[in-house]
């Protein structure tokens, strides 16, 4: 009677141990998952980052547009998210204000095209992480880890 409670209390805890173990390597995996996801939506933010700074510069260079003038020194990276909306907004408003058939303007409109495209990368590889944060199991781990949501900027129309 008493190997047969001790071979089961045996068994219970290999079982738990087993549990434990695979509980545990796949917390490593839904862990690192989630960096490298927080990692693509970081990649394309610092590439928007960059892309966002170079039309700012050629557009107040070239055209030295005086709302544009203000963000002049300004470092894009360390802006929040609505101070970049505001520059968007800015530099798709002074964009329209320019001739885009003038060879003159030709890299500014090859920029501001690469400028959307980074745009829309972003906001799709950020539109993949932040869902990926509102799944189980992955919205108890980034809570643990305390992963932010990232913000999208197209609009919707």
């Amino acid at each position: 009677m008493f190997l047969r409670t001790l071979n089961i209390l045996f068994e219970i805890s290999f079982m738990v141990f087993v549990f434990v173990g695979l509980i545990a390597v796949a917390s490593v995996f839904i862990v690192r998952h989630l960096q490298n996801e927080f990692k693509k939506a970081y990649r394309v933010q610092s590439r928007f980052d960059i892309e966002l700074r170079k039309l700012l510069n050629i557009m107040h260079n070239f055209h030295e547009i005086d709302s544009l003038k203000k963000y002049r020194h300004l470092v894009i990276k360390k802006l929040s998210h609505d101070e970049k909306q505001v520059i968007l907004r800015t530099l798709e408003h002074a964009y329209k204000g320019i001739d885009l058939d003038d060879e003159d303007n030709a890299y500014i409109v090859e920029t501001y095209n690469r400028l959307q495209e980074v745009r829309r990368d972003r906001d799709s590889k950020v539109i993949i992480y932040n869902d990926k944060l509102s799944i189980f199991p992955f919205n108890i781990y980034a809570r643990i880890i305390k992963f932010e949501k990232f913000i999208v900027y197209s609009r919707k129309e």
